[in-house]
This record gives C-alpha cells, sequence and structure tokens, in this order.
C-alpha cells in the first residue's frame, strides 16, 4: 500500500478513536452518569443540535439545492420509523427510563426503547459520511484530507458521548451501548478506506443529499425525543447542559476550521 492509503487509513481510524474516546468518557464516569442522567441527555440534546444545525446543515446547503427536501424526508422517515415500526406497544412504560437499567440483567428491566436504534441509524449514517469526506478529500490533495480529518475528529468526541449516553438513557444494556458506539466508531475509518478507493464515483450532490439526511435525522432524534426527557431536571441544569453541548459543537467546528 502507498503513502497516501496508510495516511487515509490512519486519519479515519483516529477519527473513529475519537468516537471510542467520548464513550470511554461517560462509562468511567458511570455513577455520576446515572445521577445526572436528564442533565446528561440535554447535553446530548445540544451536541446533536450544534452538529447538525451549525455544521452539516450549511455543508449540505452548500452541496445540493436539494438539502432541504432530505432534511424533511429525513424527520418523516424517522417519524414513521419511531411510531408505526416500533413502538407499538408499551411506549409510555417504556419511556421514562434511567440509566441503571442498562445495568440490569436479562429479564429483569423493561426492554430497551427503540429510540436507541433511531439514534444508532442517524450516528452511523453521519459516521460513514465523515468517512466519506476523509476519503474523498485526500483523493483532492493531502493538506486538504488532513484538515477534512482534523474537522471530523474535533466533532467525534462529543459525539462519542452523546451516542453512548442515549443508549444508556434509554435503558439498553451497558454492553450493548458500548457494541453499537463501537460499529459507529468504525464506520468512519471503513467508509474513508472505501471511499478513497471508489471516490470517482460519488457525485457532490449526492453527498450533500446524505449529509442532508444525517443533520436532519440529528435535529429530530434532539427535538422529538431528547430535549422533551429533559424536562424531567429541575432547575437550570439542564438549560446549561443544552448550551453547553450546543457551544462544544460550534467550539469543536472553529476549531477545525
Amino acid at each position: 500500500m502507498s503513502g497516501q492509503w496508510w495516511q487515509v487509513l490512519f486519519a479515519g481510524s483516529f477519527a473513529g478513536a475519537a468516537t471510542l474516546a467520548g464513550m470511554s468518557m461517560v462509562l468511567a464516569c458511570e455513577t455520576w452518569s446515572r445521577r445526572y442522567s436528564a442533565v446528561l441527555v440535554s447535553f446530548s440534546a445540544g451536541v446533536l443540535l450544534g452538529v447538525g444545525v451549525l455544521h452539516i446543515l450549511p455543508e449540505a446547503m452548500e452541496m445540493t439545492t436539494r438539502a432541504p427536501f432530505f432534511i424533511l424526508l429525513a424527520f418523516i422517515l424517522f417519524y414513521f420509523f419511531e411510531h408505526h415500526l416500533l413502538i407499538h406497544a408499551g411506549h409510555e412504560e417504556q419511556h421514562h427510563v434511567n440509566l441503571e437499567i442498562a445495568d440490569c440483567h436479562d429479564g429483569c428491566c423493561l426492554r430497551p426503547h427503540p429510540m436507541g436504534w433511531v439514534a444508532f441509524v442517524g450516528m452511523g449514517l453521519h459516521s460513514l459520511i465523515d468517512g466519506v469526506i476523509i476519503g474523498t478529500s485526500f483523493e483532492v490533495s493531502q493538506d486538504l484530507g488532513l484538515l477534512a480529518a482534523l474537522g471530523v475528529i474535533a466533532h467525534e468526541v462529543p459525539e462519542g458521548i452523546a451516542m453512548v449516553a442515549i443508549l444508556l438513557h434509554y435503558g439498553w444494556q451497558r454492553r450493548r451501548a458500548i457494541q453499537l458506539t463501537a460499529f459507529v466508531a468504525l464506520a468512519t475509518p471503513g467508509a474513508a478506506f472505501l471511499t478513497f478507493a471508489m471516490v470517482n464515483n460519488l457525485s457532490e450532490p449526492l453527498l450533500g443529499d446524505l449529509l442532508a439526511t444525517a443533520g436532519g435525522s440529528f435535529i429530530y432524534i434532539a427535538a422529538s425525543d431528547l430535549i422533551p426527557e429533559s424536562h424531567r431536571s429541575r432547575g437550570l441544569s439542564a438549560t446549561l447542559a443544552l448550551c453547553g453541548g450546543i457551544l462544544l459543537a460550534w467550539l469543536a467546528g472553529h476549531l477545525a476550521h
């Protein structure tokens, strides 16, 4: 393999490792995470809103004029996915869960809330697109590839925090949350490597469509489920956490640029 192939693989792997680093931060402070579950969910909502609105959607709008359509399509698809396909029975019983549920043994806790799958699909799609961006940028030039990788790495840490926090909050077991977050992390280097091999087959408008879909899914998850859940926290803590998540997403993108 040539040196540029190794650079693509290294940059993509480093971005995936950043997602795992964010996950590890939550798991290392597990007791604190349980105690401040609603606050952590508010922070996760802020991260998703910040990344989606401030970074993903503007990029998508520059790539394709169809971006607003795919944003709306993402809302409709995820609403249908959540409302009609997954949550037929026991929605109210499963909705208000706590991080502590993730530690119970098989058969002794509520079935994990399907919103975790929605989050997994949205995060996974975005990680794939991050890999595509890295692979495409390295095809243009080494410098552009390194800058693109820096931008991806900057927001992968907060997204890793958000991913595992969402899964644990919605009743997913710790081991399963780690597995799904690891899949999301691995999607970035895998997509980067494959994209670099066949980058000429991917048009900019198509990439913009995928970005808009990922951005719409982020906003949907934050607005439809996470923010309502955050209202369980009394006082200013949830509001400050939401604003902190948005600020972190903005700072990550600002430093990357």
